[in-house]
Protein backbone atom coordinates (compact mmCIF):
# COMPACT_ATOMS: atom_id res chain seq x y z
CA UNK A 1 0.00 0.00 0.00
CA UNK A 2 1.61 3.56 -0.73
CA UNK A 3 3.16 5.64 1.87
CA UNK A 4 1.43 8.24 3.96
CA UNK A 5 4.11 10.93 2.45
CA UNK A 6 3.10 9.50 -1.39
CA UNK A 7 -0.86 10.01 0.05
CA UNK A 8 0.20 13.25 0.95
CA UNK A 9 1.87 14.48 -1.94
CA UNK A 10 -1.10 13.68 -3.98
CA UNK A 11 -3.38 16.25 -1.37
CA UNK A 12 -1.13 18.55 -2.66
CA UNK A 13 -1.43 17.92 -6.16
CA UNK A 14 -5.04 17.72 -6.45
CA UNK A 15 -5.32 21.56 -7.09
CA UNK A 16 -3.19 21.09 -9.89
CA UNK A 17 -4.13 18.43 -11.09
CA UNK A 18 -8.09 19.59 -11.51
CA UNK A 19 -6.52 22.51 -13.42
CA UNK A 20 -4.34 20.81 -15.06
CA UNK A 21 -7.00 18.51 -16.65
CA UNK A 22 -9.92 21.63 -17.06
CA UNK A 23 -10.28 22.00 -20.89
CA UNK A 24 -10.82 25.45 -20.18
CA UNK A 25 -7.74 26.25 -18.23
CA UNK A 26 -4.76 27.80 -20.38
CA UNK A 27 -1.42 25.54 -19.48
CA UNK A 28 0.45 28.57 -19.74
CA UNK A 29 -1.51 30.50 -17.80
CA UNK A 30 -0.52 27.48 -15.10
CA UNK A 31 3.21 27.94 -16.30
CA UNK A 32 3.26 31.03 -14.92
CA UNK A 33 1.82 30.21 -11.79
CA UNK A 34 5.95 30.88 -9.11
CA UNK A 35 4.67 28.31 -6.55
CA UNK A 36 5.27 25.10 -8.99
CA UNK A 37 6.63 21.88 -7.33
CA UNK A 38 9.62 20.14 -9.17
CA UNK A 39 6.96 17.76 -10.65
CA UNK A 40 4.37 19.93 -12.22
CA UNK A 41 7.79 22.01 -13.90
CA UNK A 42 8.82 18.83 -15.26
CA UNK A 43 4.65 18.02 -16.49
CA UNK A 44 4.73 21.26 -18.16
CA UNK A 45 8.06 21.09 -19.80
CA UNK A 46 6.78 17.87 -21.73
CA UNK A 47 3.58 19.25 -22.37
CA UNK A 48 2.90 20.65 -25.89
CA UNK A 49 2.17 24.33 -26.39
CA UNK A 50 3.41 25.58 -23.29
CA UNK A 51 5.80 28.21 -23.55
CA UNK A 52 8.90 27.35 -21.43
CA UNK A 53 9.57 30.82 -21.20
CA UNK A 54 7.07 31.38 -18.55
CA UNK A 55 8.46 28.18 -16.14
CA UNK A 56 12.03 29.32 -16.79
CA UNK A 57 10.88 32.84 -15.87
CA UNK A 58 8.71 32.04 -12.95
CA UNK A 59 8.94 29.05 -10.67
CA UNK A 60 11.78 27.69 -8.13
CA UNK A 61 13.77 25.93 -10.33
CA UNK A 62 15.96 22.57 -9.20
CA UNK A 63 19.70 22.75 -10.72
CA UNK A 64 19.04 20.20 -13.23
CA UNK A 65 15.94 22.17 -14.73
CA UNK A 66 18.13 25.63 -14.55
CA UNK A 67 20.58 23.67 -16.69
CA UNK A 68 17.70 22.40 -19.08
CA UNK A 69 16.51 25.15 -19.75
CA UNK A 70 19.87 27.19 -20.02
CA UNK A 71 21.08 24.60 -22.83
CA UNK A 72 17.59 23.48 -23.85
CA UNK A 73 17.35 20.56 -26.43
CA UNK A 74 15.57 16.95 -26.13
CA UNK A 75 16.64 13.34 -27.33
CA UNK A 76 15.84 13.97 -31.14
CA UNK A 77 18.32 16.94 -31.30
CA UNK A 78 15.62 19.67 -31.50
CA UNK A 79 16.65 22.70 -30.06
CA UNK A 80 13.63 24.40 -28.26
CA UNK A 81 14.68 28.12 -27.66
CA UNK A 82 13.91 29.48 -23.79
CA UNK A 83 15.73 33.20 -23.86
CA UNK A 84 17.83 33.52 -20.89
CA UNK A 85 16.65 36.89 -20.57
CA UNK A 86 13.56 34.57 -18.88
CA UNK A 87 15.79 33.11 -16.73
CA UNK A 88 17.55 36.41 -15.76
CA UNK A 89 13.89 37.23 -14.44
CA UNK A 90 13.98 34.34 -12.12
CA UNK A 91 13.78 35.31 -8.45
CA UNK A 92 14.76 32.21 -7.24
CA UNK A 93 18.41 32.11 -8.97
CA UNK A 94 21.20 30.94 -6.98
CA UNK A 95 24.46 33.15 -6.56
CA UNK A 96 26.14 30.51 -9.08
CA UNK A 97 23.02 30.66 -11.26
CA UNK A 98 23.52 34.85 -11.37
CA UNK A 99 26.88 34.70 -12.13
CA UNK A 100 26.88 32.00 -15.27
CA UNK A 101 23.79 34.40 -16.66
CA UNK A 102 26.07 37.92 -16.26
CA UNK A 103 28.97 36.15 -18.19
CA UNK A 104 26.57 35.07 -20.69
CA UNK A 105 26.69 37.17 -23.89
CA UNK A 106 24.05 38.92 -24.93
CA UNK A 107 21.87 38.45 -21.91
CA UNK A 108 19.78 41.46 -20.25
CA UNK A 109 21.74 42.32 -17.38
CA UNK A 110 19.31 44.54 -16.23
CA UNK A 111 16.75 41.28 -15.19
CA UNK A 112 19.46 39.57 -13.38
CA UNK A 113 19.85 43.51 -11.53
CA UNK A 114 16.08 43.51 -10.90
CA UNK A 115 14.94 40.79 -9.34
CA UNK A 116 17.10 37.67 -7.80
CA UNK A 117 19.14 37.91 -4.08
CA UNK A 118 22.62 39.75 -4.54
CA UNK A 119 25.05 38.70 -2.84
CA UNK A 120 27.14 42.00 -1.49
CA UNK A 121 30.31 41.14 -4.72
CA UNK A 122 27.19 40.99 -7.02
CA UNK A 123 25.47 44.17 -6.19
CA UNK A 124 28.54 46.01 -6.22
CA UNK A 125 29.51 44.49 -9.41
CA UNK A 126 26.35 45.47 -10.74
CA UNK A 127 26.26 49.11 -9.29
CA UNK A 128 29.99 50.06 -11.13
CA UNK A 129 28.62 48.54 -14.31
CA UNK A 130 27.87 50.94 -17.01
CA UNK A 131 25.53 48.31 -19.14
CA UNK A 132 22.84 48.03 -15.38
CA UNK A 133 20.74 51.00 -15.19
CA UNK A 134 20.95 51.37 -11.46
CA UNK A 135 17.03 52.04 -11.28
CA UNK A 136 16.41 48.53 -12.18
CA UNK A 137 19.20 47.79 -8.94
CA UNK A 138 16.89 50.38 -6.97
CA UNK A 139 13.93 48.03 -8.36
CA UNK A 140 15.04 45.20 -6.42
CA UNK A 141 13.25 44.14 -3.49
CA UNK A 142 16.26 42.24 -1.85
CA UNK A 143 18.19 45.59 -1.22
CA UNK A 144 20.06 45.29 2.13
CA UNK A 145 19.63 48.81 4.32
CA UNK A 146 23.03 49.78 3.47
CA UNK A 147 22.17 49.32 -0.57
CA UNK A 148 19.02 51.21 -0.08
CA UNK A 149 21.09 53.73 1.83
CA UNK A 150 23.46 54.26 -1.64
CA UNK A 151 21.17 54.17 -4.32
CA UNK A 152 18.67 57.30 -2.13
CA UNK A 153 22.37 59.20 -2.30
CA UNK A 154 22.93 58.45 -5.93
CA UNK A 155 22.77 61.41 -8.65
CA UNK A 156 20.51 60.11 -11.06
CA UNK A 157 18.66 57.26 -9.21
CA UNK A 158 15.10 57.72 -9.24
CA UNK A 159 13.82 57.14 -5.38
CA UNK A 160 10.40 56.57 -7.07
CA UNK A 161 11.78 53.44 -7.87
CA UNK A 162 12.95 52.43 -4.26
CA UNK A 163 9.90 53.01 -2.46
CA UNK A 164 7.75 50.49 -4.06
CA UNK A 165 9.76 47.35 -2.92
CA UNK A 166 12.40 47.86 -0.63
CA UNK A 167 12.72 46.54 2.88
CA UNK A 168 12.84 49.91 4.80
CA UNK A 169 13.77 50.97 8.35
CA UNK A 170 11.91 53.52 10.61
CA UNK A 171 14.11 55.64 9.49
CA UNK A 172 14.32 55.22 6.09
CA UNK A 173 10.73 55.57 5.52
CA UNK A 174 10.60 58.54 7.32
CA UNK A 175 13.17 59.55 4.80
CA UNK A 176 11.32 58.90 2.02
CA UNK A 177 7.90 60.20 3.37
CA UNK A 178 9.21 63.47 4.14
CA UNK A 179 11.33 63.67 0.59
CA UNK A 180 9.12 66.08 -1.62
CA UNK A 181 11.11 64.61 -4.35
CA UNK A 182 9.57 60.99 -3.86
CA UNK A 183 5.85 60.35 -4.75
CA UNK A 184 4.07 58.89 -1.78
CA UNK A 185 1.65 56.94 -3.50
CA UNK A 186 5.40 54.99 -4.87
CA UNK A 187 5.27 54.43 -0.98
CA UNK A 188 1.71 53.00 -1.07
CA UNK A 189 2.63 50.22 -3.28
CA UNK A 190 5.33 48.91 -0.75
CA UNK A 191 4.21 44.98 0.91
CA UNK A 192 6.57 45.80 3.88
CA UNK A 193 4.94 48.77 5.50
CA UNK A 194 3.80 48.65 9.02
CA UNK A 195 0.55 49.15 10.78
CA UNK A 196 1.42 52.49 11.72
CA UNK A 197 3.17 53.41 8.17
CA UNK A 198 -0.41 52.53 6.72
CA UNK A 199 -2.10 54.79 9.10
CA UNK A 200 0.40 57.66 8.21
CA UNK A 201 -0.29 57.21 4.30
CA UNK A 202 -4.25 56.90 4.70
CA UNK A 203 -4.50 59.97 6.59
CA UNK A 204 -2.37 61.94 4.01
CA UNK A 205 -4.01 64.20 1.22
CA UNK A 206 -3.84 62.96 -2.23
CA UNK A 207 -2.40 59.25 -1.55
CA UNK A 208 -3.91 56.58 -3.04
CA UNK A 209 -5.86 54.38 -0.79
CA UNK A 210 -6.36 52.15 -3.47
CA UNK A 211 -2.81 51.20 -3.37
CA UNK A 212 -3.03 50.86 0.55
CA UNK A 213 -5.95 48.32 0.18
CA UNK A 214 -4.25 45.80 -2.56
CA UNK A 215 -0.65 46.12 -1.76
CA UNK A 216 0.53 45.58 2.48
CA UNK A 217 -0.91 43.44 4.98
CA UNK A 218 -3.81 45.04 7.37
CA UNK A 219 -5.19 45.05 9.98
CA UNK A 220 -8.42 43.70 10.66
CA UNK A 221 -9.56 47.30 11.42
CA UNK A 222 -7.67 48.72 8.50
CA UNK A 223 -9.23 46.52 6.41
CA UNK A 224 -12.81 47.38 7.70
CA UNK A 225 -12.10 50.77 7.31
CA UNK A 226 -10.95 50.19 3.68
CA UNK A 227 -14.09 48.12 2.88
CA UNK A 228 -15.84 50.73 4.19
CA UNK A 229 -14.84 53.85 2.74
CA UNK A 230 -16.15 55.00 -0.73
CA UNK A 231 -12.76 56.06 -1.87
CA UNK A 232 -11.59 52.71 -1.80
CA UNK A 233 -12.30 50.17 -4.95
CA UNK A 234 -13.41 47.14 -3.21
CA UNK A 235 -11.52 45.25 -6.13
CA UNK A 236 -8.28 46.77 -5.15
CA UNK A 237 -8.86 44.71 -1.40
CA UNK A 238 -9.70 41.69 -3.79
CA UNK A 239 -6.59 42.04 -5.16
CA UNK A 240 -4.76 41.94 -1.79
CA UNK A 241 -2.88 38.44 -0.89
CA UNK A 242 -2.89 39.00 2.41
CA UNK A 243 -6.64 38.43 2.94
CA UNK A 244 -7.83 36.37 5.66
CA UNK A 245 -10.27 33.18 4.81
CA UNK A 246 -13.39 35.76 6.43
CA UNK A 247 -12.56 38.45 4.37
CA UNK A 248 -12.13 36.55 1.16
CA UNK A 249 -15.90 35.24 2.26
CA UNK A 250 -16.84 38.80 2.99
CA UNK A 251 -15.94 40.01 -0.25
CA UNK A 252 -16.71 37.14 -2.67
CA UNK A 253 -19.93 37.63 -1.04
CA UNK A 254 -20.35 41.50 -2.08
CA UNK A 255 -22.13 42.70 -5.29
CA UNK A 256 -19.47 44.07 -7.94
CA UNK A 257 -16.28 42.96 -6.66
CA UNK A 258 -14.40 40.59 -9.47
CA UNK A 259 -14.34 36.96 -8.45
CA UNK A 260 -11.17 37.03 -10.92
CA UNK A 261 -8.85 38.63 -8.70
CA UNK A 262 -10.15 36.66 -5.67
CA UNK A 263 -9.08 33.56 -7.61
CA UNK A 264 -5.99 34.77 -8.57
CA UNK A 265 -4.43 36.16 -5.49
CA UNK A 266 -6.21 35.16 -2.33
CA UNK A 267 -4.73 32.37 0.14
CA UNK A 268 -7.51 29.66 -0.86
CA UNK A 269 -9.25 27.41 1.53
CA UNK A 270 -10.09 23.93 -0.41
CA UNK A 271 -13.55 25.08 0.43
CA UNK A 272 -13.57 28.64 -1.20
CA UNK A 273 -10.92 27.15 -4.32
CA UNK A 274 -13.48 24.57 -4.90
CA UNK A 275 -16.45 27.08 -4.73
CA UNK A 276 -14.15 29.18 -7.50
CA UNK A 277 -13.04 26.18 -9.30
CA UNK A 278 -17.07 25.47 -9.60
CA UNK A 279 -18.05 28.80 -10.64
CA UNK A 280 -16.25 29.45 -13.80
CA UNK A 281 -12.86 30.85 -12.50
CA UNK A 282 -10.86 28.03 -13.47
CA UNK A 283 -7.94 29.96 -15.37
CA UNK A 284 -7.43 32.76 -12.84
CA UNK A 285 -6.52 29.88 -10.43
CA UNK A 286 -4.00 28.54 -12.25
CA UNK A 287 -2.38 32.08 -11.23
CA UNK A 288 -3.01 31.39 -7.06
CA UNK A 289 -0.03 31.31 -4.85
CA UNK A 290 -2.16 28.39 -3.06
CA UNK A 291 -2.29 25.91 -5.98
CA UNK A 292 0.27 23.77 -3.25
CA UNK A 293 -1.38 24.63 -0.12
CA UNK A 294 1.88 24.18 2.53
CA UNK A 295 0.31 22.52 5.75
CA UNK A 296 -0.22 24.54 8.56
CA UNK A 297 1.61 22.06 11.04
CA UNK A 298 2.97 18.17 10.80
CA UNK A 299 -0.42 16.94 12.84
CA UNK A 300 -2.50 18.91 10.58
CA UNK A 301 -0.88 17.47 7.65
CA UNK A 302 -0.94 13.99 8.84
CA UNK A 303 2.68 13.44 8.43
CA UNK A 304 3.59 10.20 10.52
CA UNK A 305 6.67 8.23 10.88
CA UNK A 306 5.60 4.90 9.71
CA UNK A 307 4.03 3.35 6.16
CA UNK A 308 0.49 2.24 5.68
Amino acid sequence: MASRAFQLELVKMDRFDMLFNHSHVKKNSLAKNRNLTTEQIDLLDSTEGVDKDYLAARPKLTDEQFNRFFNYSDNSGKTYYVSKDYLAKNRNLTTEQIDLLYSTEGLNKNNLALYPKLTDEQFNRFFNDSDVGKDYLAMNPNLTTEQIDLLYSTEGVSKDYLAPNSQLTDEQFNRFFNDPRVNKNYLTQNPNLTTEQIDLLYSTEGVSKNNLAQYPKLTDEQFNRFFNDSDVGKDYLAMNSNLTTEQIDLLYSTEGVSKNYLARYSKLTDEQFNRFFNNSHEDNLAYNPSINPLPVNKWQAGLFNWSW
